[in-house]
């Protein structure tokens, strides 16, 4: 991949991110982390709403099922990694239920802008995956 492809791509997925974290508020969830990195893996969003915490996945695709099957078994296993890190480290999310969640983002969305209103037809898959799986 060459450089500039790289970096559209990383540009991509961060204002699939912003957009993500937009929906999620909106949803009433609060925004805990954007972006959480640790040695195994890397998180996009971790998000709260009542006692509950959701490991989020964010993917730049057109239609959900294939944003699921992007999320392979080793993906999921570095996701769950790092939420375990984040738990370790984050006492006061002790006793909270939690889950794996999947947002998908269409890209074409992303380059007409639409993410600036909150126009994005964003898909939020609950529960995309349990830890083991």
């Amino acid at each position: 991949m060459s450089r500039l492809t790289k970096e559209a791509a990383y540009q991509r997925g961060v204002a699939a991110e912003q957009a993500a974290a937009r929906y999620l508020q909106r949803q009433g969830y609060k925004i805990l982390e954007q972006r959480y990195k640790t040695r195994v893996g890397e998180i996009d969003l971790i998000v709260r709403r009542g006692e509950m915490l959701v490991f989020v996945e964010v993917k730049a695709h057109k239609d959900p099922e294939s944003a699921l099957y992007a999320v392979t078994p080793r993906t999921r296993r570095r996701i769950e990694g790092a939420a375990g890190q984040y738990l370790a480290d984050h006492e006061e999310a002790s006793g909270l239920s939690m889950r794996f969640d999947v947002i998908v983002v269409p890209p074409e969305s992303l380059r007409k802008g639409l993410n600036l209103l909150g126009a994005v037809s964003i898909r939020h898959l609950d529960n995309a995956w349990l830890s083991g799986q």
